[in-house]
């Protein structure tokens, strides 16, 4: 019996619809009363139901058949099968259908199958499920999902980077029990799957399979999927080859694939690039959609470039498409990353205006800008306002904020954020990382186990750090325990696990732990230069040095790229060892390693012993590098032949300057460089001729001005006037500074009439020499007695407005009072102070010592009394003029009482001050004074420093110590003897002279007049000597010493210098006798002096 349509219909309608239809029992109690249906009529309603898509009615009319023991076949089960898929009951569906295809083999099969499996993979995102059930489909031939339910398959786990599972269900949708046709659809998602897994060489592989066996014909969503892979690999030129390949074929193309392109160059950093392929696609009257743009405005974003992404956002509005969400987080991201939180508050703000529904990620977008500026009272406000708004900060908010303390320090506020969350793997990792940054030990273990307690699972990054953390608070037990445990909790290390643990055993010296665990490394399939650098460095600090050569030979065999900084540590390690002679057979040990990692190495072994003046053990690096074919580097180039040419090995530069030249050619600009400059250095005139030929045949050579210094500094200021005049266009770079050290060297060199016609040389090119060029004139022609020839200069500057300085009048005055013109001096002093130049205290010794000089004391005591009312300083000169003028004229107590009153001040005489008082004093018998003086004199820091100046010429002890045993011996003229002489062997000849000559009358009017109380002491003894003292030789003074007879010798040697020499050894030796007899026949020797 069928149920009639009306009463169908009526069955589930609701009461207010019957109308004045009779009230109908229910089902249920109909079966009670006695009502059997047939199971035709039952499966007719369930049909019904399904249809109307009343899922669970039908479930419910099932149980009550199942109930009443009204057995359902074939065609019921059927129905309930599809009700429990719509309803997403894959579980109960899974079995029911397994329990039905036993049963009846005219249970639907495939159509079922395929919604299960793919329920499983799309639904519940558990495609290893839907995998399960469609290799029990095809291991049952009888069932065979559709190619449809593969597909699902391939994209889910593809989408999940699982490529191992999708390529296993691609070999069975193509294997012999299916062969299913391959499709575009699957082949994009294979290359996108292994592009997201960073494979995207596996992918173009793939690709290239695909293409052989001719599977399939691209189509553009294969082609963009392949464009992926090319932006990937940075082969961007391959890239337009499948572009135009597309365009041949008549594909047309859409903004998707350009958008992929465009994307390609962001990655890569080709910013110009990107925008050209936009160009380029609207120029085509390819539209650009939200994608598209979006992509842009990233793009920029993210490299730095904020402003252009603001424009293509104004851009956006203007063709009529609205940004979303998207766009602007990406615009605001730019504006953060380039610390303008105002702007991007401001966006924010606009977007709120528009009527935008912001997000969480926008929030974390002005929280992370925020976290960058250190702003963190506004990141906790921005947290307050998404609560106030409703929306819930996730953990990827709260990391960024425990990510902004951490960096600043301030990890102990992020645990207290961290408290207020459930954290992730990444927030304990940033707290540890923070907490290991700071150095604190206990916040380390407080992370470490509330992860413990978390029952997270820790990734490689998580174990990394707290290895890490353990090697710093020194638990290397655990931080080894730690990373043994690593592969029970499925995790491999990587490179950067086996650094952190080789790093953390070579700090503390465990060098055998290191080599165990980078031995490990050896036999993973992990390949990085970092771990080889690692151990490298622990071996080189350990003085392992042979080890670690073996295992940068064992890097080079690997084909792996040799850290600079990493070769330069063995090479100072190797040299400290072994010199020169090691460095030299380290590289030969490498001479068959790669051409690139030896030519590399030996560039750096030639630097290192260059920069240490070996440059001939850097000639033989060189010899080997040649030996292989190989080229030095410019700059290593340019470093040899610098020490060649300055170090004077200048044998040596003309091979290493042929090399070069055949290298790289006359036109490199080092060549141009270093080759003039050496010819210069060698002939000036044999470089003048090279520049002139050079900017007949190539260009003018432009030269340094160092050129011109290093010709001055060996003494040839002629041959660089001489370069400047002939090829002043060689040195274009040349200023005021640069002409005015020439002009300097020429007066000092003795030749002020060029350095007269180099300062008009110098004018006609338009450079005004200053007042600096023109006092080097002025001193050069005064040192050359051409007086009058300075003051005629002196005179002129004025007119050339120029003023003179304190050093122009120093300067004449210094020599106007040398030549005894004091009269002309003082009018020129008073000039000077007139024209408002304070005189400093150069210019009143300068006087001072000449008056006291000429005997004129009232004058220079004068001169004393009005630079104290001027506030100008006395110096030690000062004193010591003065000291002199009274010794002159035999008033030692004047001397004594002007030396007590300056030494109340703080102040005391030069060496040659203490001189003229202890010579004063000797000649009046006042020896008990003269002893003080010498006391006084050898307490002063100065004087003691410019005595003990003369050891690093005599190698003996101290020279103070020997003139303090005389001072307390009392023999003062002996003492006054060794002072003499040390003054001759510290100041020139003509000072000496000059100071302590009998004086001259001022203008040369006065007549000379001797000393009255102080006879001058010769600088050094009127007797010849055979040995100098910087010139003893070590040897002869030992065979002196050895065949010294005191009783016999009648000595011929003078030289304090040799006396000290020979004292020392004596004393030595402990032959006290002959070193007394040799003291006393030295000062009766020297006595005559006196």
């Amino acid at each position: 019996m069928s149920f009639p349509t009306n009463f169908s219909r009526s069955w589930f309608s609701s009461p207010s619809s019957l109308g004045n239809h009779p009230k109908i029992p229910p089902l249920q109690t109909l079966l009670k009363r006695g009502f059997t249906p047939t199971l035709k009529s039952v499966n007719q309603l369930l049909l019904f139901l399904s249809y109307s898509r009343r899922f669970n009615s039908v479930i419910h009319l099932f149980s009550q058949l199942e109930s009443n023991k009204i057995k359902a076949n074939s065609q019921t089960h059927s129905i309930l099968t599809w009700a429990l898929l719509k309803l997403h009951k894959y579980e109960e569906a899974e079995l029911l259908m397994s329990t039905q295809r036993s049963k009846s083999s005219n249970f639907p099969k495939s159509r079922f199958w395929d919604s299960l499996i793919q329920g499983f993979c799309v639904i519940q995102s558990n495609p290893e499920k839907g995998l399960l059930l469609l290799k029990g489909c095809v291991g049952n031939c009888s069932t065979l999902p559709s190619s449809f339910t593969f597909f699902s398959l391939i994209h889910s786990f593809t989408s999940q980077g699982n490529m191992d599972k999708a390529i296993e269900v691609l070999e069975l949708m193509t294997g012999d029990k299916v062969r299913y046709p391959f499709d575009n659809f699957v082949c994009s998602s294979v290359i996108a799957g292994f592009c997201k897994i960073g494979k995207p060489d596996v992918a173009l592989e793939f690709f290239k399979n695909v293409i052989n066996s001719e599977a399939l014909r691209p189509n553009v969503v294969t082609y963009t999927a392949l464009l992926s892979i090319f932006n990937m690999l940075g082969r961007f030129n391959e890239a337009c080859d499948l572009v135009s390949r597309m365009e041949k074929e008549g594909l047309a193309l859409d903004a998707i694939l350009y958008s992929s392109w465009i994307c390609g160059y962001f990655r890569n950093g080709c910013l110009m690039e990107a925008l050209k392929k936009h160009r380029e696609m609207v120029a085509r009257g390819i539209n650009p959609d939200i994608v598209s743009y979006t992509i842009l405005i990233d793009g920029f974003s993210k490299e730095g470039s904020v402003e252009k992404a603001v424009g293509f956002l104004k851009k956006m509005v203007k063709d009529g498409v609205m940004p979303n969400v998207v766009a602007f987080t990406a615009t605001m991201l730019g504006f953060c990353k380039e610390g303008k939180l105002e702007e991007a508050f401001n966006l924010f703000k606009a977007v709120e205006d528009m009527g935008i529904e912001v997000d969480e990620f926008m929030y974390a977008t002005l929280i992370l800008g925020a976290c960058r500026k250190g702003n963190f009272n506004c990141v906790f406000h921005l947290l307050d306002e998404m609560e106030k708004k409703g929306i819930k900060p996730s953990i990827v908010t709260y990391n960024i904020v425990i990510n902004g303390l951490c960096k600043v320090g301030k990890t102990s506020e992020a645990d207290n954020v961290f408290k207020q969350v459930d954290g992730d793997i990444i927030t304990y990792t940033t707290l540890l990382h923070g907490y290991t940054k700071e150095g604190n030990v206990k916040g380390i273990f407080k992370t470490k186990g509330k992860l413990e307690e978390s029952g997270l699972c820790m990734d490689v990054v998580a174990c990394n750090i707290i290895i890490k953390a353990l090697f710093m608070v020194g638990a290397f037990a655990d931080a080894h325990a730690l990373y043994q445990a690593m592969p029970e909790m499925d995790l491999n290390a990587d490179s950067i696990t086996y650094c952190i643990v080789i790093d953390g055993y070579c700090k503390v010296g465990r060098i055998e732990e290191a080599l165990q665990v980078f031995d490990e490394y050896r036999k993973s399939l992990v390949s990085s230069v970092a771990c080889y650098n690692c151990i490298i460095s622990g071996l080189c600090k350990r003085g392992m040095v042979d080890m670690a050569i073996d295992v940068i030979i064992e890097l080079a065999e690997k084909g792996l790229i040799l850290d600079r900084g990493i070769s330069m540590m063995l090479i100072r390690a190797i040299f400290a060892q072994t010199g020169a002679v090691g460095v030299m057979n380290f590289v030969c040990k490498l001479e068959n390693s790669g051409s690139d990692m030896f030519n590399s190495l030996c560039d750096d072994a030639i630097c290192f012993l260059c920069k240490r003046d070996l440059v001939e053990a850097a000639s033989k690096v060189y010899i080997v590098m040649r030996r292989k074919g190989l080229a030095l580097m410019k700059r290593s180039y340019n470093l040899v032949l610098k020490k060649l040419i300055y170090g004077g090995k200048k044998s040596l530069v003309g091979p290493f300057l042929s090399f070069f030249l055949k290298e790289y050619g006359l036109v490199e600009s080092i060549v141009s460089k270093i080759l003039p400059h050496y010819l210069c250095l060698k002939s000036t005139d044999v470089a003048l001729r090279f520049l002139k030929k050079m900017k007949e045949q190539v260009s003018t050579v432009t030269l340094p001005p160092s050129v011109l210094t290093r010709l001055v500094e060996d003494g040839r200021a002629l041959d660089a006037y001489k370069l400047v005049l002939e090829a002043s266009e060689n040195f274009p770079v040349m200023d005021v500074v640069d002409y005015s050290i020439l002009i300097h060297a020429l007066c000092k060199q003795g030749y002020p009439n060029e350095a007269l016609d180099l300062c008009a040389f110098v004018k006609n090119k338009g450079i005004t020499p200053n007042i600096v060029t023109y006092n080097s004139v002025i001193n050069g022609l005064c040192r050359q007695g051409c007086l009058l020839e300075a003051f005629q200069l002196f005179d002129s500057l004025e007119r050339i407005g120029l003023v003179p300085s304190m050093v122009t009048y120093a300067t004449l005055l210094d020599n106007l009072c040398k030549q005894g013109f004091l009269l002309e001096a003082k009018n020129l002093f008073n000039g000077m102070i007139y024209k408002g130049c304070k005189p400093n205290i150069r210019v009143y010794n300068s006087f001072i010592g000449n008056y006291c000089k000429f005997g004129q004391m009232d004058e220079a005591l004068k001169l004393l009394s009005d630079l104290e009312i001027k506030g100008v300083k006395p110096d030690e000169f000062t004193v010591s003029a003065l000291i002199y003028g009274y010794c002159r004229k035999g008033d030692m107590e004047g001397a004594l009482t002007f030396f007590s009153e300056f030494k109340m001040k703080g102040l005391s005489p030069d060496f040659l001050g203490f001189i003229h008082m202890i010579r004063g004093l000797c000649a009046k018998g006042r020896m008990e004074e003269a002893r003080s003086v010498l006391r006084e004199m050898l307490q002063i820091k100065s004087v003691v420093e410019l005595i003990n100046n003369i050891d690093t010429k005599i190698e003996s002890e101290s020279v103070e110590t020997f003139l303090v045993f005389l001072c307390e011996q009392g023999s003062i003229h002996e003492a006054l003897i060794v002072l003499n002489e040390i003054g001759s062997i510290h100041f020139p000849i003509q000072k000496w002279s000059t100071i302590y000559q009998e004086s001259q009358s001022p203008n040369h009017c006065l007549m000379s007049e001797s000393l009255s109380a102080v006879s001058t002491v010769s600088a050094r003894s009127n007797r010849t000597s055979d040995l100098d003292c910087e010139s003893h030789d070590p040897q002869q003074i030992k065979k002196l010493v050895e065949s010294y007879n005191v009783e016999k010798e009648e000595f011929q040697f003078c030289s304090f210098g040799f006396y000290h020499s020979l004292l020392s050894s004596l004393c030595s030796k402990g032959e006290l006798s002959k070193a007394n007899k040799l003291v006393n026949k030295m000062l009766s020797s020297l006595q005559g002096d006196l």
